[in-house]
């Protein structure tokens, strides 16, 4: 805690110094890095709705060049933002999943924020950038301002809480208490109602018990509705009347300033005024199919039906469908609201003409397609992204649309580039300033996004693979079929483009074999180390931690045997469900 207070010491002062002077802005140009949480394509830009409303972000990427065909590199939080910051794929950093931050996989990479830092720039952030609910490395900032509260909510962690009795000592991510006094006034749930200053509600807001799919989950967060409060009172309004006051500064050096929204990330909570919009109509439903799964293996069946935070059944069953997708639209209103401020803001700031604007999303979400709620698919609405970078106005470069494959690891070289700074070595991404530029029309030929160790989707033009873990394979031609309804993988026409991607498969050298037994999944290092974790837990499920294997040695212990005894030769394969020894 020492250094940690000291950094910030030193940091509060360099900011100080550098506000306080009124020089003229250096011709570097500056950077604003807008990330939200969970954001698909619905946002008007890229017309994955019909009913959406984000005109601020859609007059930023009218800016700019909006990446139409930009994904992540993982379709889950701490994967995706390690990714990001230091623009290493999961195949090379070891981070698969959202346990730690990148720091403790890949302690010597330098980050983005730390690059910058280390070329003279100012760098300040605030809320989630790293996986995270605020600041999770001191030393990559100078300045770090508000976080994300207790999951971008204006409630607190002990009302969020669905364990009636427990005591909740939850701290931010920095290490500070959190010192807002609890509401609870009726301390059951469901229906535990919170009353604090002009906030008054009871939880669930959509009446549906979050123990139902998740009862380890501890917090409610499967949850959506509206709130009478303004837009201050929630932790993304905070960031953007944060960001707003920076903007007003005068600094002698160029800035990196990094906002990280938590919306549209569950639970849907905004002010009212955001739900007034999508209020008294149906609302359109994203495309579904009866039976999508049927020609899908059943590792499709656990990625999609294991509930990330809830699922679709349960939205199914309590009718919420149309309301869910209310909150989501809400919660995508409310942060372009947010955005709208912080591009106000540049354009009335001395650094109008001489910043680039970065507006991105970690990974996109589903609500219903493929049968899925959430996030952790290998489909294309929890992969594909909202991807939009603006060059400074002086650069005088016009707008466009861009079609070329982008991926989340190319924004680090990309900046680096734009910037005229030497990125470190071995960087996964390329940098997108030549289409940026208007040079070249892409980079990259193919695109391939990593869900946990040895799952992923390769995608070159049209043609989509999907390989599972355990060897099995859908495939898509997305020209054709962009809902990803019918699976190909066994038809005669597709045999030479899908023996294409299969040579395109990422490999991590740190492990040997996967095997999957009924809901288990096995993974054996190079050294021979078997670790299993259980994809059905109701914990970390597909999270694919191995503390969830805890209470079940017989299990590891029979898959162990199994291959001492079979010495299965494939890289992938499975373990028949009645398997003996």
């Amino acid at each position: 805690m020492k250094l940690t207070i000291i950094t910030f010491l030193s940091a509060s002062l360099t900011l100080a110094a550098a506000e306080s002077s009124t020089k003229q802005q250096p011709s570097r140009p500056n950077v604003l890095f807008i990330a939200c949480d969970d954001m698909n394509d619905w946002v008007g830009f890229l017309g994955g709705h019909p009913d959406t409303l984000t005109p601020n972000m859609d007059r930023l990427a009218a800016r700019g060049v909006t990446f139409t065909r930009a994904y992540c590199a993982s379709p889950i939080c701490g994967p995706s933002r390690a990714a990001v910051l230091t623009g290493l794929k999961p195949e090379t950093s070891g981070v698969y999943n959202n346990q730690g931050t990148y720091s403790d996989f890949v302690p010597d990479a330098t980050s983005l924020p730390m690059f910058f830092k280390q070329n003279g720039y100012l760098v300040m952030g605030a809320g989630k950038i790293n996986h995270a609910m605020g600041c999770v490395v001191p030393e990559n900032y100078h300045e770090f301002g508000p976080d994300a509260g207790a999951i971008g909510g204006p409630f607190t962690w002990e009302e969020l809480n669905m364990n009636p009795g427990t005591k909740v000592t939850r701290k931010d991510i920095a290490g500070i208490s959190n010192t807002i006094e609890s509401g609870i006034v009726k301390n059951v749930y469901p229906g535990k109602q919170i009353k604090r200053g002009t906030l008054s509600a009871t939880l669930p807001l959509n009446g549906i018990d979050n123990r139902i799919d998740r009862p380890a989950n501890g917090y409610n967060t499967f949850d959506w509705g509206p709130l009478d409060i303004s837009d201050n009172e929630m932790p993304d309004g905070k960031m953007a009347a944060w960001a707003e006051q920076k903007l007003k500064s005068q600094f002698t050096s160029p800035f990196f300033m990094a906002v990280g929204f938590y919306r549209p990330h569950q639970p849907w909570y905004a002010p009212a005024k955001y739900f007034k919009p999508f209020e008294g109509r149906q609302l359109s439903l994203p495309p579904t199919i009866k039976n999508d799964l049927a020609d899908c293996p059943k590792s499709a069946h656990h990625y999609a039906h294991y509930p990330w935070s809830g699922s679709f059944a349960t939205v199914q069953k309590y009718q919420q469908w149309q309301d869910a997708i209310r909150g989501y639209l809400a919660s995508i209103h409310f942060v372009d609201a947010q955005v709208g401020r912080l591009l106000d803001a540049l354009d009335a700031s001395p650094y109008a003409d001489n910043t680039i604007i970065v507006l991105w999303s970690d990974h996109g979400w589903e609500l219903g397609e493929k049968e899925h709620w959430g996030k952790h698919s290998p489909w294309e609405g929890s992969m594909r992204v909202p991807l939009a970078i603006v060059p400074p106005k002086n650069a005088n470069l016009p707008s466009q649309r861009s079609d070329a494959f982008a991926s989340l690891l190319d924004l680090y070289p990309t900046l680096a580039d734009m910037c005229d700074l030497t990125p470190p070595n071995k960087l996964d991404g390329l940098s997108l300033k030549p289409i940026v530029d208007g040079e070249s029309q892409s980079v990259r030929d193919h695109i391939v996004t990593t869900l946990g160790r040895s799952t992923f989707s390769i995608r070159k033009a049209d043609a989509k693979l999907i390989r599972y873990y355990d060897g099995s394979e859908e495939f898509y031609d997305l020209s054709k079929d962009p809902h990803e309804w019918h699976n190909q993988i066994n038809a005669p026409e597709y045999n030479n483009t899908i023996n294409e991607l299969r040579k395109l498969a990422p490999i991590d050298s740190r492990f040997k074999q996967f095997v999957r037994y009924r809901h288990y999944k096995g993974i054996v290092h190079a050294n021979g180390e078997l670790k299993v974790c259980d994809l059905l837990h109701p914990k970390s499920g597909i999270g694919e931690r191995f503390e969830s294997m805890v209470d079940k040695p017989e299990i590891t212990n029979f898959i162990k045997a199994y291959i001492k005894k079979h010495k299965p030769a494939a890289r992938y394969f499975t373990i028949p469900a009645d398997a003996t020894l």
